[in-house]
């Protein structure tokens, strides 16, 4: 099979996977917004936010390691030496949760219930990390459409009995079990045992991944840090307005996702011709462009009215946010294109310039509000849109002009 027959049925795979979970995400949150409140999703996605930052700062990226490494290098040593550096990890993020849940008084047991998810997915994410690198999506989509289905649906049918907000834990700690469940039916799961990790070994990794460590920590940490700033303008409620915007603001990318990061970045990472790369990414970027406009416009119209509609009047705040991340709807799928790009292609330096535009256009607007008025939620929104297109901008400049020799 060529390599765009291979990226393009890697891709109908998990858009197909992709577009079941996206109703029945779509389908659950519209049943779980309707009986929950925003400060219940605040909550949440305070504690979800903690989580993911303790792995945003101890992970390694394993899964993009495995990706990049050649076939004549992926020997069974090298994948005895990152799975055990992806235990050490895991471990080492776990404990830092919870210290960090224990600090800010967040140890009641769905808490803990959240923080095992986390740290269950991102486990498994060496095995999940294999399947991709045979270009095996359809067994992936297969995989990860049935745990999130799954999950979903228990969702929805605990909340109906009357759970509540523990609804959104038990969602989260379903789908991490069942992929195990799944990876090992499927004979997904390998059977290894982590093995203590050399001094000079955790240098080895360390120096490898560096730039990639970098750039995922600042991606990941930005992603939480948004929460956590909202909780700190607005409170939970505040929180939980904004996780719901950003929620719907990222369907666009969702569907976009399993060509822009996961099939582009195996077959980048793969192919050797150069030019074939950068034909096959500029051409992928032409056709995004337009789609993606379209998003945006229809955010923007349609917001207003059909928020509060479908999610009940208590989301109504959120409208006017999700009118203002369209600039994340249409740049941040552009944006993950080029981070795969970047990342199979070692250019990491690119990255972290992007990186310096996303965190300064974050940051800009905010201080520039609080100078003179505080910064609300509109501003944190605006803020995002900006982030995002900033970091597109200077990425695809310093991708060009290094293809153009300048």
């Amino acid at each position: 099979m060529s390599g765009l027959a291979r990226v393009t049925s890697g891709w109908l795979y998990l858009l197909g996977g992709t577009v079941l979970q996206a109703l029945a995400a779509f389908g659950a949150n519209l049943v779980l917004a309707r009986s929950l409140q925003p400060e219940e999703f605040g909550r949440f996605a305070i504690v979800q936010a903690i989580a993911g930052l303790a792995l945003a700062v101890f992970s390694t990226r394993v899964n993009i390691l495995l990706n990049r490494t050649p076939d004549s290098q992926m020997t069974p040593e090298r994948e005895d030496l990152l799975y055990s550096v992806l235990v050490a990890e895991t471990v080492l993020a776990g404990a830092l949760i919870l210290v960090w849940l224990a600090v800010t008084g967040s140890t009641g047991p769905w808490d803990l219930a959240l923080a095992a998810s986390v740290l269950v997915g991102h486990w498994l994410g060496f095995d999940r990390g294999l399947i991709e690198r045979r270009m095996q999506f359809g067994r992936a989509a297969v995989i990860e459409t049935m745990a999130q289905v799954g999950g979903h649906g228990l969702a929805v049918i605990l909340v109906l009995a009357g759970f509540g907000a523990a609804s959104l834990y038990l969602r989260e700690l379903f789908s991490a079990l069942a992929m195990v469940a799944i990876l090992a039916a499927m004979g997904g799961l390998g059977r290894r045992r982590p093995r203590w990790v050399r001094l000079w070994e955790w240098r080895q990794v360390l120096t490898e991944a560096r730039g990639i460590w970098l750039d995922s920590m600042l991606e990941g940490s930005f992603q939480r840090l948004t929460v956590l700033v909202a909780n700190a303008m607005a409170g939970a409620a505040g929180a939980g307005l904004l996780f719901q915007a950003q929620r719907l603001a990222v369907v666009p990318h969702q569907f976009l996702n399993p060509l822009t990061s996961r099939v582009m970045g195996a077959w980048f990472g793969q192919t050797e011709d150069g030019a074939a790369r950068t034909r096959v990414r500029r051409a992928i970027l032409v056709r995004l462009v337009p789609l993606l406009a379209v998003a945006a416009v229809l955010d923007v119209t349609l917001a207003d009215p059909v928020v509060p509609w479908l999610f009940g009047p208590q989301w109504a705040p959120a409208a006017p946010l999700l009118v203002l991340l369209a600039g994340m709807i249409v740049f941040l799928p552009l944006f993950e294109l080029l981070r795969a790009y970047a990342v199979a292609t070692r250019r990491v330096r690119f990255l972290l310039a992007a990186r310096v535009g996303q965190y300064g256009g974050f940051a800009l607007p905010l201080l520039l509000i609080l100078i003179w008025h505080p910064a609300g939620l509109e501003t944190l929104a605006v803020a995002l849109s900006l982030a995002f297109a900033l970091a597109f901008a200077v990425l695809a400049v310093a991708l060009g002009r290094h293809e153009r020799g300048a």
